[in-house]
């Protein structure tokens, strides 16, 4: 269960979610594990030491080689257990790319591609709707504040 609130109301940002546009299109990365293998949107943890928006480029860097863009956070949340207990806390930052390199050598991601909605072999099927829901969110609030 998450529970959202606004960017810079949490402290101790374990990982970050980015919401990619190009050209009007959503930017997926294919994740190439074996035990994924499957459409994922980009993201990661945060480096002991490093913060938050330093993560978020790094990994946008990594997963799907993006090189030219503009980025801004548009919500905190704090990942919770089913008991209640504090599991993470996370950012979310809105992308929206002018320009792509290569994906970097060593990549967990294969390739990126191109939707105007979620594919069917979305790594998690059984969040896909409020996904979508909060990808489109996180651009209407990006572009009403600050894109």
């Amino acid at each position: 269960m998450n529970e959202y609130c606004i960017t810079g109301s949490l402290d101790n940002i374990g990982f970050v979610a980015l919401c990619v546009r190009y050209k009007n299109k959503w930017t997926l990365c294919y994740n190439k594990r074996p035990e994924v293998r499957k459409w994922d949107h980009p993201g990661g943890h945060v480096e002991e030491n490093e913060q938050a928006l330093t993560a978020a480029k790094r990994e946008l860097y990594e997963e799907t080689g993006a090189i030219d863009y503009d980025i801004v956070p548009v919500w905190d949340y704090r990942c919770v257990n089913d008991d209640g207990s504090l599991l993470n806390n996370g950012r979310c930052y809105y992308v929206l790319v002018r320009e792509f390199s290569q994906i970097p050598a060593g990549s967990e991601m294969d390739r990126v591609d191109f939707f105007d909605e979620l594919p069917p072999n979305y790594r998690y099927p059984d969040q896909s709707a409020e996904t979508f829901k909060n990808f489109k969110r996180a651009e209407k609030y990006a572009q009403a504040h600050y894109i």
